[in-house]
């Protein structure tokens, strides 16, 4: 795991949006994004739900997320 993708995936939990987190790191929304799905696709497995009104956790989710906040 890399600690920009543990940066990048906590501040979207936290902030609960792709373009929230995407202000706050300094990047672009499409950047932030992207690196979701290919950290997703590097895992192996679907971290957030993803509808047009909400993000949410899946269960592994949860439990990376758990993981990098331990780690920073």
């Amino acid at each position: 795991m890399g600690l920009d993708d543990a940066l990048i995936f906590t501040r979207v939990v936290e902030q609960h949006s792709f373009t929230s987190a995407a202000v706050t790191l300094g990047m672009q929304k499409s950047t932030v994004s992207r690196r979701i799905a290919q950290l997703e696709e590097r895992l192996g497995v679907r971290l957030l739900n993803r509808t047009t009104r909400k993000l949410r956790l899946t269960e592994v989710g949860q439990a990376y997320y758990e993981r990098c906040r331990q780690i920073m």
